[in-house]
């Protein structure tokens, strides 16, 4: 064997090994930087990874899986931090912590931003009901649903399922229109949260009898 052959493969056995997927990925979040969610082709994501288009198709069939991806990373981080902060024992207000976390943690997060957009949000949502995103929003919810049902706190009437969709939508509706509608600062968050979620999740009260006629 030549000496140089030899010494190519010696090279090539020690380099790092390519990470493809990866590299599609970071690839994708620059595209979406540049040229927005929608205004970015799965051509251009190829383009700046440096793939050719069957090697993106490969590892990400549409690009509904590959705005998936990015929905799933920026979801795991959101929940890691707010795992860090909550205290689940404590029930009702741990979940209204858990919705201003994820929705001060959006608003800081230039990706989030961009999935929100008016052009975007409907994408964004759909995907948000995918098997993945809701198991995700399972594991970080049910420990709390259940520890506020526990407390007698949360009304016995709806599954989990419901009332994850239910606070889902609110904290979608305050990442993507809240400012709009005057709701910009974590204060006026809270206040809808508070006003609005709370009586939404608390257990139904017997209706009173009607009073009788004297």
């Amino acid at each position: 064997m030549p000496k140089h052959a030899a010494a190519d493969r010696a090279r090539s056995a020690g380099a790092p090994r390519r990470n493809v997927r990866e590299e599609i990925y970071n690839a994708a979040l620059a595209s979406f930087e540049r040229q927005g969610v929608r205004g970015t082709l799965m051509e251009d994501v190829a383009r700046e990874a440096g793939v050719s288009r069957p090697a993106i198709y490969y590892y990400f069939p549409d690009k509904d899986a590959l705005v998936l991806e990015v929905i799933v990373r920026q979801v795991r981080e959101i929940h890691r931090q707010i795992r860090e902060h909550t205290r689940v024992e404590d029930g009702l207000p741990a979940m209204i912590d858990a919705s201003m976390t994820t929705i001060r943690l959006s608003g800081e997060n230039q990706y989030i931003r961009l999935l929100t957009q008016p052009d975007t949000a409907g994408l964004t949502a759909r995907l948000a009901e995918s098997d993945i995103v809701m198991g995700l929003q399972r594991e970080l919810w049910y420990p709390l649903l259940e520890a506020a049902r526990d407390r007698g706190e949360l009304r016995t009437d709806r599954d989990f399922d419901d009332i994850i969709r239910w606070i889902t939508f609110l904290e979608f509706s305050l990442i993507s229109s809240g400012e709009a509608f005057g709701y910009a600062t974590d204060d006026e968050c809270r206040d809808v949260l508070t006003a609005y979620l709370v009586p939404a999740l608390a257990p139904r009260r017997p209706a009173k009898p009607p009073e009788k006629m004297p």
